[in-house]
């Protein structure tokens, strides 16, 4: 089985490794973000692909999944609200306290929620739907992507034996 992935990743390279994480961040149902970027730094040592190639390209798949999934829902709310349920309230108050919160402190609770396992995937939605400041959640989100991403790749890179 692992022949098989090897020469997937060795055939397809780099654009198979892009596509893979950008559909993760998109929320592709499949392996964990976490075992699949340990993987890829494990395989740029073992298929010889470049190292910093594959960390710029999983920060930037990292990047582009989340900012696509922000703009989906920060341009959508308005329509997501109009078709929402009649039973469904949305208690403003609490919505608009939610949004102080995340945008308190510099944006440290979406730093911090992004780089906590499982509730990172759910940041962009959460993030575009209470209309966090773009110039904010961008800042965040590169530091997240590198440290996050690039950490996992790292890891993986360093583990191979």
């Amino acid at each position: 089985m692992e022949e098989i992935l090897v020469n997937y990743f060795v055939v397809y390279g780099y654009l198979a490794v892009f596509a893979v994480v950008l559909l993760q961040e998109l929320g592709m149902p499949g392996l964990p973000n976490e075992l699949v970027l340990l993987y890829f730094g494990h395989l740029s040592r073992q298929a010889g692909l470049s190292y910093p190639l594959v960390i710029a390209l999983v920060v930037v798949a990292d990047m582009l999944g989340s900012v696509i999934l922000y703009l989906l829902f920060y341009y959508g709310r308005t329509w997501l609200v109009q078709i929402k349920p009649r039973w469904v309230k949305l208690p403003e108050k609490k919505v608009f306290s939610l949004k102080q919160k995340m945008a308190s402190g510099r944006g440290r609770p979406i730093f911090i929620a992004k780089l906590t396992p499982f509730v990172r995937s759910y940041i962009p939605v959460v993030a575009g739907l209470l209309q966090v400041e773009p110039a904010l959640y961008g800042r965040i989100i590169v530091v997240t992507a590198i440290i996050w991403s690039g950490g996992w790749v790292t890891a993986g890179w360093l583990l191979y034996f």
